[in-house]
């Protein structure tokens, strides 16, 4: 009876997530996320890293195409409950032929750099093994610190082995991110992988025609905020 109420209990928790993601494609709940990132802005929520990964899940679910995989863990209702583990990126997407890891913290400052810098080109890396084919990482937080802006330059310029070659990780910050999701609410068309694969080829050319990384991120920035132009 146990086992059976368990595989019922897990049957509803899939059937709800599965209603959330078809609400979420086709904008049903874009007011509901706009206004969760505002409510994040405002540091009014009870679990600003859970909510603010969980909301983020959802705005990649929207933004486009590919099959978007969170790792935070959900309740039997479906909400969320716990963010991903420390070994995995928080957000995967696949995209067919190219795959797009998503990084999200609260932190800020020197401790950024200090928390996320090398755990997202490991988490990165993993997802490349894995999925044997090229893959992308956008690094969402309130703001940026400027270690990881080189940090995350570095990479893009110099191959590492144990990171399978160069890693091209995008710094964004969320009011940019935010700009970003409503472009994709109010373009005359549905925005397609192509989009977001244009975007990280567009940084990977900036990095390697840019003087120093406060060039890049700034141009990459700028592209974000027009990045469906």
């Amino acid at each position: 009876m146990k086992n059976i109420l368990y595989d019922k209990i897990s049957d509803r928790k899939i059937e709800l997530i599965s209603k959330q993601v078809s609400a979420i494609k086709d904008y049903s709940l874009y007011d509901d996320i706009c206004n969760i990132f505002n409510q994040i802005s405002e540091k009014s929520l009870y679990d600003i890293p859970l909510m603010l990964e969980w909301n983020i899940w959802r705005a990649m679910t929207m933004l486009d195409g590919g099959g978007i995989r969170a790792n935070l863990k959900f309740d039997d209702f479906g909400k969320p409950m716990s963010t991903a583990q420390g070994n995995i990126a928080d957000i995967i997407c696949d995209y067919d032929n190219f795959g797009l890891a998503v990084e999200v913290t609260m932190q800020t400052g020197h401790r950024q750099y200090e928390m996320e810098g090398e755990p997202v080109a490991r988490h990165l890396a993993k997802l490349k093994k894995e999925s044997g084919k090229p893959a992308y990482c956008l690094f969402i937080a309130p703001s940026i610190n400027e270690a990881c802006i080189a940090h995350f330059y570095m990479l893009h310029k110099v191959p590492i082995s144990y990171y399978g070659g160069v890693s091209i990780i995008v710094p964004l910050p969320l009011n940019v991110f935010i700009k970003m999701v409503e472009d994709s609410y109010n373009a005359r068309y549905i925005p397609e992988p192509k989009h977001i694969q244009r975007f990280f080829e567009y940084s990977i050319l900036i990095a390697d025609i840019s003087k120093d990384e406060k060039e890049w991120y700034d141009k990459i920035k700028s592209r974000a905020l027009n990045w469906l132009a």
